[in-house]
């Protein structure tokens, strides 16, 4: 790694006003290539809710299959295959998330999934401390701050940017895993569990940033027009 996080990390948050720290996602095929001695939760945790813990406190986790407390984060991370009602959509019936169980398969069918046993371990580090590449760069940012990143991704092109968005799955389907798999930004809206556990406000919207626009965005955002620090 031959890239300074810790600068480019300054250089995305002070500009627009970023208070929590950004998330650094190393997704890993293979165990052996992770480094030793990581630390992993304490007990089962949703993926949600560890990027929110990285975000609010610095910390650094190291997620393994058996660390995963939902198993349609699990799912669309490529970490490990679901229960069949996941499968099926009837628990997302049964929770009044949808309103029949076609609808819950549908919405499973349809998010960015990872296939399931690429991904052996999960690192969350916050960027300014990260030793590793990111894939992905997790940022909770309000609706301007939203906009002015996404503006420094497509500064140099211009192109239209394509956001897909979905009720559930915003953390793990959305923000990280279609990122990774297409190198495209998103920016997402948390639902209620989801903002519950991952200490989010209403006002607080996810954008997930492909590592290889990582450079690009910290150099082109102070430059940018109308740029300018919120409050929120």
């Amino acid at each position: 790694m031959n890239r300074d996080y810790e600068e480019i990390a300054k250089a995305i948050s002070e500009p627009i006003g970023i208070k929590k720290h950004l998330v650094a996602v190393k997704l890993f095929d293979d165990l052996s290539k992770a480094p030793p001695g990581l630390q992993r939760p304490e007990s089962k945790i949703y993926y949600c809710g560890a990027v929110g813990k990285v975000m609010s406190e610095g910390k650094i986790l190291f997620l393994l299959a058996e660390d995963h407390g939902c198993d349609r984060g699990a799912y669309m991370l490529g970490v490990k295959e679901p229960p069949e009602n996941v499968l099926n959509g009837e628990m997302y019936a049964k929770a009044h998330m949808v309103e029949t169980p076609r609808a819950g398969k549908r919405l499973i069918d349809q998010a960015p999934k990872i296939p399931v046993g690429k991904t052996a371990a999960i690192l969350l580090t916050p960027l300014e401390k990260t030793t590793i590449d990111p894939d992905v760069v997790l940022v909770s940012a309000n609706p301007h701050q939203a906009l002015v990143i996404l503006n420094a991704t497509n500064y140099k092109n211009g192109f239209e940017i394509l956001l897909r968005i979905q009720v559930f799955c915003s953390f793990c389907a959305y923000a990280t895993v279609l990122p990774f798999k297409y190198g495209k930004p998103e920016v997402t809206i948390p639902q209620e569990q989801a903002r519950m556990r991952s200490q989010f406000t209403n006002e607080e919207m996810l954008i997930g940033i492909p590592g290889e626009m990582l450079e690009d965005v910290a150099e082109l955002i102070s430059g940018l027009c109308c740029v300018f620090k919120s409050n929120a």
